[in-house]
């Protein structure tokens, strides 16, 4: 295990090893679940993506290369978070935008 509780395969010859870094990353992949079984949870995650990161926006700032800059990294987390709903559960990520849709 490594200083930041990730499970490390340092011997892939070692199905302990393998197996233990697979079931961590089964554990982490069910706190999205988690969170996309409210209706609250994905609310909260909606504003994160659209709202906070603008995920689905324009980065570019004419003749700005630094808040382009800027801009495109706090976009990249709402793409990685985007991404991870939807390879994790695409019946979730649709009903999350149909409440979104209703809220407004």
């Amino acid at each position: 295990m490594s200083k930041h509780g990730k499970h490390v395969v340092t011997d892939s010859s070692n199905p302990e090893q393998i197996k233990e870094a697979a079931d961590w990353q089964e554990d982490k992949a069910r706190d999205l679940d988690y969170i996309l079984q409210s209706k609250r949870g994905r609310r909260w995650l909606y504003g994160v993506i659209f709202d906070d990161c603008h995920a689905e926006l324009r980065s570019h700032v004419p003749g700005d290369a630094e808040s382009t800059a800027f801009n495109e990294g706090v976009r990249g987390v709402g793409v990685a978070i985007l991404h991870r709903i939807k390879d994790r559960n695409f019946a979730l990520y649709l009903a999350m935008l149909r409440e979104a849709e209703e809220d407004e």
